[in-house]
This record gives C-alpha cells, structure tokens and sequence, in this order.
C-alpha cells in the first residue's frame, strides 16, 4: 500500500479538507463503512438471543470482531469488553474496583491525563477517604521517573495515559508499569491516543486493565470502546452494570453471573460497532504500525520545524522520539478559537481550547491550544499548505 495516496482513495473527504483532527476522531475509510453496511443490510439480527440464521451469523461476526482486536492488542479473547468509548471504560474500571479500596489506600496519576483518566480517580478517592498523588514532570510533559518509582511504592492503583492527547508526549508507559507489578499495584492504561497509532500490546505493557475507544486511531465508528480485562480480575473486578446477557442463573431473591466477556456487557451491544472496529483494525494491520508511526513522525517533524520558523510557541516534548502525531501551539496573542477559525476558513480541520486536559493548561499557564493532529492519510502537502496558512496569519498580527 503506497502511503497516503492509496489510503486517501479510500478517505473521499481527504479530497475535500485537511483534516488535522484525529486526536478528537479520526476519518473512516470505505472497507469500514462496507463492513457496518453489510451488517445491517444482510444479516441485522441480535446476539446471543436466538437460534434464527440471522442472530447465529451476526453472534458469530460479532464474536470474531471480539478476537480480531484480541489479537491486535495481545490479549485472550475473554479479556475483551466492548464499551462505547475510552471514558466508559475508565469509569466502569473505577466502579468495578470500587470494593477493593480501604481508606488512606493510595492511587498515583500524572498532572497531564484526559479529564477521562482523572476524573473518576477522584471521585473513588473522595468516595472512600483514598489519597491521590501524582507523578511529577516538565512543561513538555516529560515525567520525573525518579518521582514515579517513589510515588509508586506502596500504592493501591496506578493510572496513566500512554499519549497525550494535549501535548502529543508518549509516556514510559512499560516502564511504569513494571513499576506498578513489583509493587503489586494495579495499572490501568488510557491508550485512546496510541491504539492505531503505534503497537500496544497488554502484556509489554504490564496492563491489568486498559481502554481505547473505535473512532480514533483504529478509524472504526463512533459509538465502540474497548477495555481490557486482565483474566487475573475476573473474580474481584465487579460488573458495574447488570441485566441482560450478564447472567446464568436468576431467582428471585438472587442470581449468578455468566463467565466473562459477556458478564460484562450488559443489553444489547453495539453489534454494528464492533464488527466496523474490526474492519478498522485490519485495515491498520494492511498499513502496518510501523508505516502509520513512520509518517506520523514525518508530519510533527516539518510541522514543528516550520513552527519554530515561524517564531510560533508549541508545546510538547523537544525530543521527536517522544511526541507522537499532535502537536499543540499558540499565536499569541489570538485566542486559539480565533485561530482555528481562520484555519477553518481556508479548509484546514483543527482542534481548539483546552482538550479536556484543564490541569495541563493551568501547569502552563494558558486558557487552551490549538492542535493539529494525524493519521496516516495526512501528507506533507496539506502540511505545507498549512504552514503557508500559518505564515500570512502570524504575518497579519505581528504587522
């Protein structure tokens, strides 16, 4: 597959914007739309609800969707739960755990996580008298890791992003990992910004638990999320949510619980979802992660190159090895809204304000960003073109 031309064929609107939005959502392609389509025109039925042709074709795609992303992410099968997005199922893990804190139990964070990976630590602590801390870094979002080792001893949970989605950093995240096993601690990965970018495997990573949604780097649907479930969690992680699907036996004054995955997905799931997750992911597999992580690197580094030509402030680790496909700048002194909007003027899709990373923003001392974020269908010519966009803007308020 040439990269991007062959993948823009399969992208009709890349012919239309640039689109440097993916952190938020990325494009889908035609082999994921042809994929949903089929399932809901050929064979639309339930699962795991009845005997008919139609439910038995559509468990049995919907199942192998299961074990498509197991294989993508290294895990067992069971060990995948589909949810409706990376926050879903961050919060289900909070909920789950719920029972296995005591008061004055410590869970360690970092200051740059997604309010996804923040907020629902903070309610559990709140909730149970637990003790919050986090782990030091640099306004580039470098972690201290001499801090993390100390932080980390003797904590309950640990919880951290492996990209952020605000300053584009990727983190040591098997390193911290490895940290949180020696200690016993459980480790909890938010990799909504590096499934589909780069390789994420459970096991290199230490994971007992760790959630992704669909519609970024995968470029599947909306509406799908994973999490992952070490196996080891299967007798004390409690299925937040009941009912359907969720059970063996029911009496009326008790019930028993299925084996998992399907303890804990209850009603009916987002079938469509899942089997477009699929499609996405084979269709990643097709590119390769290491062709995606090649022409990301390409983009940040002519992006952050023309950036610093133009006197422009970004934001995010110097070390290109570090930064993955986002890249957050100012124009001072415009607002970053004001500057999306011309961006948009001239067909150029980015992300502006705070990107759900409040505690980031006031780390550095500013109300928001502007950030321009990839995938692999991005070229170094919709780079330039917005390189020429940025001068003639800088060029405007500078005089």
């Amino acid at each position: 597959m040439k990269i991007p031309e062959d993948v823009r064929k399969d992208i009709p609107l890349t012919s239309e914007v640039i689109y440097f939005d993916n952190t938020a959502t990325s494009l889908t392609p035609k082999p994921v739309i042809e994929a949903m389509d089929e399932y809901y025109l050929k064979y639309r039925a339930n699962v795991h609800r009845g005997v008919h042709r139609l439910s038995q074709m559509a468990t049995a795609k919907y199942e192998e969707s299961r074990r498509v992303v197991a294989k993508f992410l290294n895990a067992r099968f069971e060990e995948i739960i589909f949810t409706k997005n990376t926050s879903e199922s961050l919060n289900l893990v909070a909920l789950g755990l719920e029972e296995l804190f005591k008061p004055g139990d410590r869970i360690v964070t970092t200051p740059y996580e997604h309010h996804s990976d923040l907020l629902p630590w903070q309610r559990l602590a709140k909730k149970k008298g637990l003790k919050l801390e986090f782990i030091e870094g640099d306004d580039e979002g470098n972690l201290d890791l001499s801090d993390a080792e100390r932080k980390i001893k003797g904590a309950k949970l640990v919880a951290v992003q492996h990209v952020s989605n605000a300053l584009g950093v990727i983190h040591e995240v098997e390193e911290l990992g490895k940290m949180a096993k020696e200690e016993g601690a459980i480790f909890v990965v938010d990799a909504a910004q590096s499934v589909g970018h780069m390789e994420v495997d459970v096991k290199k990573l230490h994971a007992d638990f760790l959630g992704f949604s669909g519609h970024k780097g995968p470029m599947g649907p909306t509406g799908i999320g994973v999490l992952y479930v070490n196996a080891e969690f299967f007798d004390t992680f409690e299925p937040p949510l009941i009912g359907g699907g969720t059970i063996d036996d029911v009496e009326l004054c008790c019930y028993t619980l299925t084996e998992p995955p399907e303890r804990f997905e209850a009603g009916t799931p987002n079938i469509g979802g899942a089997i477009g997750l699929a499609a996405g992911i084979r269709y990643i597999e097709r590119i390769g992660l290491g062709e995606i992580e090649r022409q990301e690197h390409r983009l940040v580094k002519r992006i952050t190159e023309g950036l610093d030509e133009l006197e422009v402030p970004w934001y995010g680790p110097r070390d290109l090895k570090k930064h993955a496909g986002v890249v957050s700048f100012n124009v001072p002194p415009l607002h970053p809204h004001d500057v999306a909007a011309v961006l948009d003027e001239h067909g150029i899709m980015v992300r502006s304000g705070h990107h759900c990373a409040l505690p980031v923003m006031k780390k550095l001392g500013i109300n928001g960003t502007v950030r321009a974020s990839f995938h692999v269908y991005n070229s170094l010519e919709e780079v330039e073109r917005f390189l020429g966009v940025m001068e003639e803007l800088v060029k405007g308020v500078r005089g």
